[in-house]
């Protein structure tokens, strides 16, 4: 029990704790906040500062790559910028409110924070570009990204604030301990509506009655089928070839492109420097390094020994200081203090830098170099036939619009001017066909579109993939219609069954919910094969028991007060409660009892946090344009 307690409270401050993580890639930065100011296009005012179009339209690109394309409609789009939106008001409320109430993250502290975010580590160190690939898949810049993980430190700051200064008093912690961590014991009997079927007879009359009253429940759907034809930049790409000839001669007017940047594998000493030191702090750290740089110049054998005891780097003092190897032109200004060092064993001066001051230590030495023609070649065939294949597909995307919307009623001329095959679909409802493009949303709601069913029109083109593109238009349309009696009457005789035999067993159910057994219930339990199942000590997330039936267990008052439901499959279950053990706070260790208090407390905070997050939304001035 306290386990799932510690799971399900415990979960909130998880998730605050990792902010940093799971602000990477949200659905809703706050980013915008910053970018707001760039521009007066603004999709919303919030206290008199703009929310931009330019955000919206950046936070909404992200929300939507995280969705499945294929399968949202309009209004989904719709519900989702909605989302979007309320999210960023949201969010300019919290941060305009977070730095009037005095809360401030320095540049320095966000940095710091990033380089310890997991996605952007590679062997226990900072990957510049892992970073670089991270921002540039979540549409982030170095500098977006930075306000981004600022801003959500910030609001963090404010979280905890509440977190931090809520208490629970001992008699509520008494309490909800009484009644969270409460078991019961409990006895159910189950009566089976399937133990009823085989006795029920409908007549074709209540077959009749039963039709004629629900006759629109019995309509074949409607249905269409389509002709359409399909633009692949696939296909265009196995049509386009490209000579050796071809690749050479990209690759000798492209020699810069296929340089191998210089890279170092050094090693190095380093005196932190904290992010708000004093003057005095950087000379002291500064005079160290100098007084190691001045041994070093006598003895440079002592370098490892020196790494030892005096490196603040602890990750790489294992290693004897060495780091993973420096590129050229990466994310770091190290290749401009490394560019001197050449020749293994050279040590260079001390280095201001943003840890702190650094001596480096060159262990190996790669100059720049250039990859052959035969290491790029299949790369550069690649790159030339996408090129290609890119260029000719916006062409003929833009013939296949034109074309479909200047012939709304054929798709032959389509079909002609771009050598597309015509195909056609089988007959689909609303609901969706049995292959892959009747089961596109998208394609569901374009063809039954009043454009495309009623006006009989070519569709606009529908991207199904992100390398290819669909113009529909209906081949053929069948309306909704009733079906006959004859070909529904089973159907209809196996609902009646089964309606019947459920309230058989409801009724049966219904006279054993009297606290009180008499002969009659005895009969019923013993000529219908019942029995009672008891359950003992049972929790609220008890997983040994339908979740329903346990509710109804903990729902009852007193012991032998009983309560019957009706289960999803038709069966009737009848509950009858034994006995209440209340849940003791003394049963608990002294470690897990702070815990517990812990949590009731910060599930207490964050409730303040939520009703002081509505207080700000009812106050804030929001106008939307």
């Amino acid at each position: 029990m306290l386990q799932k307690l510690n799971e399900r409270i415990q979960g909130v401050v998880a998730w605050l704790v990792v902010i940093l993580i799971g602000i990477t890639f949200t659905l809703f930065g706050v980013d915008y906040y910053l970018q707001s100011r760039q521009t007066t296009n603004a999709k919303v005012t919030v206290n008199g500062e703009p929310v931009t179009m330019q955000s919206f339209e950046n936070n909404y690109r992200r929300a939507r790559s995280m969705q499945d394309i294929e399968q949202m409609t309009a209004a989904d789009e719709k519900k989702l910028q909605n989302q979007v939106l309320d999210q960023m008001v949201t969010n300019a409320v919290l941060v305009q409110a977070a730095l009037k109430n005095g809360f401030d993250v320095s540049s320095n502290q966000a940095n710091a924070a990033i380089l310890n975010i997991p996605q952007f580590q590679e062997d226990g160190h900072f990957s510049a570009q892992k970073y670089q690939q991270a921002l540039n898949a979540a549409l982030f810049t170095q500098s977006s990204f930075q306000n981004e993980v600022k801003q959500g430190m910030l609001l963090n700051q404010q979280r905890f604030a509440f977190m931090g200064s809520s208490f629970a008093l001992p008699d509520e912690i008494d309490r909800f301990v009484s009644l969270y961590m409460q078991s019961r014991d409990y006895d159910y009997l189950t009566v089976p509506a399937s133990a009823f079927e085989k006795n029920v007879h409908i007549s074709p009359a209540e077959i009749a009655s039963y039709y004629k009253e629900h006759k629109k429940d019995f309509m074949s759907p409607e249905k269409v089928s389509l002709d359409y034809v399909t633009l692949s930049m696939h296909d265009i790409k196995n049509q386009i070839k490209v000579s050796e000839d071809d690749a050479k001669r990209y690759y000798e007017d492209n020699q810069s492109s296929y340089l191998i940047p210089a890279s170092w594998q050094v090693a190095h000493i380093l005196f932190a420097v904290p992010g708000d030191a004093s003057l005095a702090d950087l000379e002291k750290a500064q005079k160290k390094a100098n007084d190691a740089y001045q041994l070093l110049l006598k003895k440079p054998d002592q370098f490892d020994h020196l790494v030892a005891t005096l490196s603040d780097d602890k990750l790489s003092v294992a290693d004897k200081g060495v780091l993973p190897w420096i590129t050229a032109g990466g994310q770091n200004n190290y290749n401009q203090i490394l560019s001197g060092l050449t020749k293994p064993g050279q040590i260079s001066p001390p280095e201001k830098t943003k840890h702190g001051y650094e001596i480096f230590k060159l262990v190996a030495y790669k100059p720049v170099s250039k990859k052959s023609f035969s290491e790029v070649a299949s790369a550069i065939k690649e790159q030339l036939i996408n090129e290609a294949a890119q260029t000719k597909y916006t062409q003929a995307l833009e013939q296949l619009s034109d074309l479909s919307y200047q012939t709304p009623d054929s798709l032959q001329p389509v079909a002609e001017a771009l050598n597309l095959k015509i195909e056609q679909t089988q007959p689909f409802s609303r609901s969706a066909g049995i292959d892959a493009i009747t089961k596109n949303k998208q394609i569901i709601n374009t063809a039954f579109s009043h454009d495309v069913l009623d006006l009989r029109n070519n569709s606009e083109p529908i991207q199904i993939d992100n390398d290819s593109v669909v113009v529909i238009r209906v081949n053929q349309h069948w309306a909704e219609k009733e079906q006959p009696l004859e070909n529904v009457e089973d159907q209809i005789n196996k609902i009646l069954v089964k309606k019947t035999a459920e309230a058989k067993a409801k009724e049966i159910g219904m006279s054993l919910l009297n606290p009180v057994e008499d002969k009659q219930q005895q009969e019923l339990i013993h000529t219908n094969n019942l029995s009672w199942k008891s359950v003992v000590k049972s929790t609220r997330d008890n997983d040994k028991v339908e979740t329903d039936i346990n509710d109804v267990a903990f729902n009852l008052l007193r012991p032998e007060n009983r309560s019957g439901l009706v289960l999803p499959n038709g069966d009737y279950v009848v509950v009858r409660l034994k006995q209440i053990h209340d849940g003791k706070l003394s049963t608990l260790d002294r470690e897990q009892q702070d815990s517990l208090i812990q949590q009731i407390e910060a599930s207490y905070g964050m409730m303040d946090y939520d009703l002081y997050v509505k207080s700000l939304i009812n106050r804030a001035q929001i106008e939307r344009h």
